[in-house]
């Protein structure tokens, strides 16, 4: 009888062991913050800079809001399956107008990592459809 005793405690053990040591893999991986939220914060770290880059492409150009939930990755198109790399997008508006708007474009290398030296603006700025002047 109690030799099953015994596996019965050494079997509920290497349980719970078991149970508490996903369980805390577990946690720990869904405390870290994702590609997606690590290049989010990372944006705006630099958003200063980034403004700056902004407001040099147009002197009456006053202000910029990013639209943070707008930040995408996607493949760079050069007509092969594997295209020409990763590039990030970050669209914004100026001058508190609700109908401007731009998109400034980053180089992804394969760690998920942005070169922030690689910003262009993607998309030139606008107003209600047409180039700001």
């Amino acid at each position: 009888m109690k030799t099953n005793s015994k596996k019965n405690l050494m079997f509920s053990l290497t349980f719970i062991i078991i149970f508490l040591s996903i369980g805390i893999g577990v946690k720990y991986f869904m405390s870290q913050p994702t590609e997606h939220e690590r290049q989010v914060a990372f944006l705006k770290a630099h958003e200063a800079e980034m403004t700056a880059y902004i407001k040099s492409q147009n002197s009456k150009i006053e202000t910029v809001e990013y639209a943070w939930a707008s930040v995408k990755v996607g493949t760079i198109g050069n007509g092969t399956p594997q295209g020409a790399g990763k590039s990030l997008q970050l669209f914004g508006r100026f001058n508190n107008i609700q109908e401007s708007g731009f998109r400034l474009d980053f180089d992804v290398n394969s760690n998920g990592e942005i070169d922030f030296n690689s910003i262009t603006l993607g998309q030139p700025l606008s107003l209600r459809g047409e180039n700001y002047e």
